[in-house]
């Protein structure tokens, strides 16, 4: 299978969390690497901010993180406004198309509001993506849109936008991109049995996304169980048990099948990620994007090849972001540096950057891994970024 083409092509963030700026361009995989504590999470969760604002409004989204003190950057100085701009490729109107979207959100200068949607705006380029060619847009400032109308100043426009053909698929892609942060206490609680063909952010709904999987996606079942074998040796696969209208997990294994409180829980995060990568929502094609952080929890440093398999095959289907501190899972040959970028914490701020010339040279010639690079604390960010 030919390796896709990316959905989001640049992202750029401002004073969201420790990133003062940002301009970071991703692949069909993109590893974020990183010690604990670096931002990694901040650059996924300004992604995933995105989602949460179009799927309710801007203010539900600032709440669930704690207000926009939680959101601001608070370092040198405390920022009053933050922005995301993406850069990506849809389809619009049928037509594959390149788009560009952003916004700026602020505090109400008046007090009234939790915040205020500063500017916003979208630009889907005619087929060719070249500058010149036809193009929608729309811009909106301070709650007036361009060319005629209004909307409340705490809200976002392109959901409304979304009832033209130029902007559903705008709308649709960053509003299904796809985030996960397993937690195994969550993947072990019974569940309503209903398909939805999605994993929840801690990995709610494992039991029946595999349920779905196994009745519509039978080979691509068998590929995690496959994996799940290759990282677990003891494991022959992972099912969903249904009791009652409610569904759970069971590992199957050559000495019987066992409930979910009796997997360990290397193994059962390990189940978790490989569903998320090959949820139905990814093979029908409605996530463009599914992000997952730490995959490798929890999990022997031998498994970590068998791991970068299924995300490199993974990123295939769908774009990947994931983020890591782990050097096994880059302690591999076949690597590619482009694939990297490396998350640093200096003064209370996130730098993100490609690896550096030296690194990815010692790389490609086979001198060494980018794992091996790590331990050394020789992997550095390039330069100017």
């Amino acid at each position: 299978m030919a390796v896709a083409v990316p959905f989001l092509r640049r992202v750029q963030v401002t004073n969201y969390k420790s990133i003062a700026s940002c301009d970071v361009r991703l692949a069909p995989l993109t590893v974020l690497l990183g010690p604990n504590g670096a931002g990694k999470s901040n650059f996924v969760d300004a992604l995933r901010f995105v989602a949460d604002a179009l799927n309710t409004t801007p203010a539900d989204a600032v709440a669930r993180r704690g207000g926009l003190a939680g959101v601001l950057r608070q370092a040198p100085e405390a920022a009053d406004q933050f922005s995301v701009r993406l850069e990506f490729v849809t389809e619009a109107a049928g037509e594959p198309s390149s788009v560009e979207y952003g916004f700026t959100i602020a505090r109400d200068p008046n007090g009234r509001r939790p915040l205020v949607v500063r500017q916003e705006n979208c630009v889907v380029h005619g087929t060719s993506g070249e500058p010149g060619s036809a193009t929608t847009r729309f811009d909106v400032t301070g709650g007036l849109v361009l060319n005629g109308g209004g909307i409340e100043r705490d809200r976002l426009y392109l959901p409304l936008a979304a009832t033209r053909q130029a902007f559903s698929d705008v709308y649709r892609d960053l509003r299904d991109m796809l985030f996960h942060h397993l937690a195994v206490d969550e993947m072990r609680r019974l569940q309503p049995g209903q398909r939805t063909g999605s994993m929840g952010y801690s990995g709610e709904h494992l039991g029946p996304v595999l349920g779905e999987l196994a009745s519509r996606f039978p080979a691509l079942k068998a590929r995690v169980d496959d994996y799940l074998g290759a990282i677990v040796p003891e494991a022959l696969g992972v099912d969903e048990r249904v009791i009652d209208k409610f569904s759970t997990v069971e590992l199957r294994t050559r000495d019987g099948k066992f409930g979910p409180e009796a997997i360990s829980v290397g193994t059962l995060h390990a189940a978790g990620v490989l569903a998320a990568l090959f949820q139905p929502a990814v093979l029908d094609r409605r996530a463009k994007l599914i992000a997952i952080e730490e995959p490798e929890t929890a999990l022997h440093p031998a498994a970590a090849g068998a791991l970068f398999d299924a995300l490199t095959e993974a990123g295939e289907r769908v774009q990947v972001v994931t983020t890591t501190q782990s050097a096994d899972l880059l302690d591999r040959d076949d690597i590619d540096p482009s694939c990297v970028r490396v998350v640093k914490m200096a003064n209370g701020l996130t730098t993100i950057a490609d690896v550096d010339e030296i690194s990815r040279r010692l790389v490609e010639d086979e001198r060494t891994t980018l794992g091996e690079l790590m331990r050394g604390g020789q992997l550095q960010p390039k330069a100017g970024e």
